[in-house]
C-alpha cells in the first residue's frame, strides 16, 4: 500500500476533506475531484516561488483556500466548516506545530464526531532528529499552557545542536546505517541563546518541535485523552516505512479507561519505546552483531517484558470483570437486607 492510500484511509471524493500544508505534494488534490479545503502558510504563487529552486513539480501546487500563519486553526477557516469536516490530512505537519495540543483541540472543532485525522510523522530514530529525545506529554502540556505560536528557545537550540545526517542524508529508515554526523557547529546552537528572533517574537523560524516513535505517539495521545484534554483516539497505526509512520486518529466516543488498565497500558508503551530505541541502537552502533556474539540480548528481554505486561493486562481485565459480577450479587443481597429492616443489625 502506498503512502497516499494510507493517508486517504477510507474517505471518498464526496466527503469533506481539509488538508493542512500540502505544498507541492497534495494527498487529496482538488484537480482529481476531491472535496478538499486547502490550508497552507502562503498563497499558491508564493509557494511556487518558494519551491522553484527545489526541482519539484510546482504545477501540482493548488489554490490555497485558507492562509494560516498564526492563532487557532478553527478560527482561521470559514465558519461553515465547523463540525463538518470528515477528515483532516496532515502529512509531516504535526511535528512542526509549536502548540500541538492546541491544534488537536482546533481539529475537534472542525471534524465531526466519528471523523478522522490522518497523519504522517517522521520516526525520530530514522531522520535528522535521531539524537533528540522522545517527546513527553508534559512537554506538550507546557507548550499549550504557554499558548506558543513561535518555537521555544529549547526547540531552536536542540535543532541546531543535535540535528544529524547519515551518509549525507537527512532521513534514512530502519536499516543498518553509518555513524550520524552533526550538521552544524556548536557555535550555531550557542547563538540561539541570544537570538532576537527567539526572544522578541520575530519572524517565524521553522523547526521540528516534537520527536515521536510509533509507541511514543500512542502514549501521548492516550495520556491526553485520559486527562480529558483531547477527544482523539488512535485507531490505526502503521509501522515505519522508510523514515515515516502513518496514523489514523478518530474523534469522540473515547471511554474512560479503568485506572489500573491505564497504568498497565502506559507502562507497556514506555517499555515499547525502549524496544524501539534498542532497534535504533542496533542499526547505528551495530550491537545486533555484538549480541549475536554472546552479549546480553536486551532487545529480547524488553520484548518479553512487553509480552508479560500484555498478559497481565488481560488477567487484570478478567479479574475486574469477575469482581463486577461478584459485587453485583453482594449489592443485591444488601438491598434485600435493607428492605427487610435487617440492616439495622449490621454495626
Amino acid at each position: 500500500m502506498d503512502r497516499v492510500t494510507r493517508l486517504l484511509g477510507t474517505v471518498n471524493r464526496s466527503q469533506q476533506i481539509l488538508e493542512i500544508g500540502p505544498g507541492y505534494s497534495p494527498i487529496a488534490p482538488k484537480a482529481d475531484g476531491w472535496q478538499t479545503h486547502v490550508v497552507d502558510h502562503a498563497t499558491r504563487d508564493e509557494l511556487r516561488a518558494k519551491y522553484a529552486p527545489a526541482n519539484v513539480e510546482t504545477d501540482l501546487i493548488e489554490d490555497v483556500d485558507t492562509i494560516w500563519r498564526d492563532g487557532a486553526l478553527h478560527k482561521a477557516v470559514p465558519a461553515d466548516l465547523l463540525n463538518r469536516v470528515d477528515q483532516i490530512i496532515a502529512s509531516h505537519v504535526l511535528e512542526h506545530i509549536p502548540n500541538l495540543v492546541g491544534l488537536l483541540q482546533s481539529a475537534s472543532q472542525l471534524v465531526r464526531l466519528g471523523g478522522s485525522l490522518s497523519v504522517a510523522l517522521p520516526d525520530r530514530r530514522y531522520c535528522f532528529d535521531c539524537f533528540r529525545p522522545w517527546t513527553t506529554t508534559g512537554a506538550l502540556l507546557e507548550a499549550h499552557q504557554r499558548n506558543l505560536t513561535r518555537h521555544s528557545l529549547k526547540t531552536a537550540f536542540d535543532h541546531m545542536a543535535y540535528s544529524a545526517t547519515v551518509d549525507g542524508q537527512l532521513a534514512w529508515g530502519p536499516r543498518p546505517v553509518g555513524e550520524p554526523l552533526l550538521m552544524d557547529p556548536f557555535e550555531a546552537a550557542a547563538s540561539t541563546a541570544n537570538s532576537p528572533v527567539i526572544h522578541l517574537g520575530g519572524p517565524y523560524q521553522d523547526y521540528h518541535a516534537w520527536q515521536f516513535t510509533p509507541s511514543g505517539f500512542r502514549l501521548v495521545m492516550l495520556e491526553l485523552a485520559a486527562m480529558g484534554i483531547s477527544d482523539w483516539e488512535v485507531t490505526e497505526l502503521h509501522s515505519p516505512e522508510n523514515f515515516e509512520f502513518f496514523v489514523i486518529i478518530r474523534r469522540g466516543g473515547i471511554p474512560r479507561m479503568d485506572p489500573v488498565r491505564l497504568q498497565v497500558e502506559r507502562q507497556r508503551l514506555l517499555l515499547a519505546q525502549l524496544v524501539e530505541t534498542q532497534e535504533q541502537i542496533n542499526f547505528i552502533l551495530g550491537t545486533a552483531e555484538a549480541t549475536a556474539a554472546g552479549k546480553i540480548d536486551v532487545h529480547a528481554e524488553l520484548v518479553a517484558k512487553v509480552a508479560d505486561h500484555d498478559r497481565r493486562l488481560q488477567e487484570l481485565s478478567e479479574t475486574l470483570a469477575w469482581l463486577s459480577t461478584a459485587l453485583g450479587s453482594v449489592r443485591r443481597a444488601w438491598r434485600t437486607l435493607r428492605g427487610s429492616g435487617s440492616s439495622r443489625n449490621w454495626g
